[in-house]
């Protein structure tokens, strides 16, 4: 199974659910459940403690100490990081087990949801990059790897990369690439974590192109990437200007 694309749309396959879920354990979305008071609607900050592909459950915490979720029905659950937000529906699960134990516990456990929907947070302006210069990167995996490509296109919350090869078979899962090096024309090099939310493979022409979000990057590379989108913007509307008669 290819990475998983985080566009907008719904994901209902199970194992690509598990998936998201496990990413977004290991990279500590922020989580929050939606519940209605009388006419008002409020939203309550949790924690994803773990995700258990065997009960078909995950487990969560709420950030308010003894609170305990109460819901006859669906709860709707949220989450959202970098440019993606997600949203599903799911009941509390039946634990078996120590009955008291589990009432003293702070954890709480839900079904896995049968469908998680997905929306792309756009809020960024994004500069193509392929008709105005060559800006290289370099991808690091988790296992000490190393792909190089290049920039298609970037903003302030993520950027597209071209790599000349199918990655078809090493990208099956999302957390695979870690982080990435990215050479400004100026010089200048910007680092920082990153979450792979897509990947499209054309076996034909043997390239791939990856859909990444930025996680984790330092105050001072925030500062270069807005600094060098500033300037690519002012290139493109130059050389849009119509000429002086």
């Amino acid at each position: 199974m290819n990475a998983l694309n985080l566009t907008d749309g719904d994901i209902t396959h199970r194992k690509e659910i598990l998936q998201l879920l496990e990413m977004a354990l290991a990279q500590k979305w922020q989580f929050s459940y939606v519940k209605k008071a009388k006419n008002r609607v409020a939203s309550h900050a949790l924690q994803l403690v773990s995700v258990n592909a065997q009960d078909g459950t995950l487990s969560v915490s709420s950030e308010s100490p003894g609170t305990q979720i109460s819901s006859p029905g669906s709860l709707t659950i949220r989450a959202q990081s970098g440019g993606v937000s997600i949203i599903f529906q799911s009941r509390l699960a039946e634990i078996t087990g120590d009955a008291t134990a589990t009432k003293m516990s702070s954890l709480q456990h839900f079904e896995l949801p049968y469908k998680v929907a997905c929306t792309q947070l756009r809020k960024t302006v994004r500069v193509n990059l392929e008709s105005i210069t060559v800006v290289p990167v370099i991808l690091y995996m988790v296992n000490g790897a190393l792909i190089e490509g290049s920039v298609m296109d970037i903003s302030t919350s993520g950027a597209k990369f071209r790599v000349n090869q199918d990655l078809g078979q090493e990208l099956k899962n999302l957390q695979v690439v870690d982080a990435c090096k990215i050479t400004l024309p100026n010089g200048l090099a910007l680092q920082t974590g990153v979450q792979l939310i897509g990947m499209i493979n054309d076996e034909d022409s043997n390239i791939s192109f990856l859909r990444c979000e930025f996680v984790h990057m330092r105050s001072q590379d925030e500062e270069k990437l807005d600094n060098f989108i500033h300037d690519m913007l002012q290139q493109v509307e130059s050389a849009n200007e119509p000429l002086a008669d």
